[in-house]
């Protein structure tokens, strides 16, 4: 696999925003590809995706299909409105690991994302219910850095990883394999990579 995306988040007042770098090929940020922003508090989720700092050009976005709909997809649409891709989360599972779907026009399943490390996701999720330590146990989850894993919904094959690169800062690299970024739109990629935080609160 090969690093593909850097992204970086920058918390301002009133919006989340998120900058997308083309990957070198030992995982640094390179050249900026495009900057997303997310309005906080918004009753129906949608993040704009421009060219360049100055917002001037749409570049793509993706909505949700419905308002506060846990089970809703994820639309991703051109700077004319045009469907490029979808994703879904998965709320049963995401109970206990985070789980999302990526779809392709036609609805059909590309891939399933999900958190890399099972029992990481559980006790993040469980391990401050836990009598006495449970307070240390949430304290020490604050440290560790979260991991998914894109796999291919038949066989399981891991075709893409996106890994957080810092320990405070919202820094990650979304890394795939040559097939996988060759079939799967890369605005669909940078949607999900931007969703992984601004819909989870990473």
């Amino acid at each position: 696999m090969k690093p593909r995306l850097v992204v970086k988040q920058k918390i301002t007042a009133f919006v989340n925003k998120y900058t997308l770098f083309q990957a070198n090929d030992d995982g640094t940020a390179g050249a900026a590809v495009g900057l997303a922003q997310q309005k906080r508090l918004a009753m129906k989720e949608k993040v704009m995706f421009y060219t360049d700092e100055k917002r001037d050009r749409l570049a793509f976005t993706f909505r949700a299909e419905k308002v506060l709909d846990v089970h809703g997809r994820y639309f991703v649409e051109d700077a004319n409105g045009n469907l490029v891709g979808a994703f879904k989360k998965e709320f049963a599972q995401s109970l206990v690991s985070s789980t999302w779907k990526i779809l392709d026009v036609s609805g059909n399943e590309l891939a399933v994302v999900k958190e890399s490390n099972q029992w990481l996701a559980v006790l993040r999720r469980f391990g401050g219910e836990l009598p006495i330590i449970g307070v240390f146990v949430e304290l020490a989850m604050m440290f560790l850095k979260y991991h998914f894993v894109f796999v291919e919904p038949v066989s399981g094959r891991v075709m893409a990883t996106y890994k957080k690169t810092t320990l405070f800062r919202d820094h990650y690299v979304l890394q795939a394999d040559d097939e996988f970024w060759g079939r799967v739109d890369w605005r669909v990629l940078a949607a999900m990579s931007v969703a992984l935080d601004a819909l989870q609160s990473r």
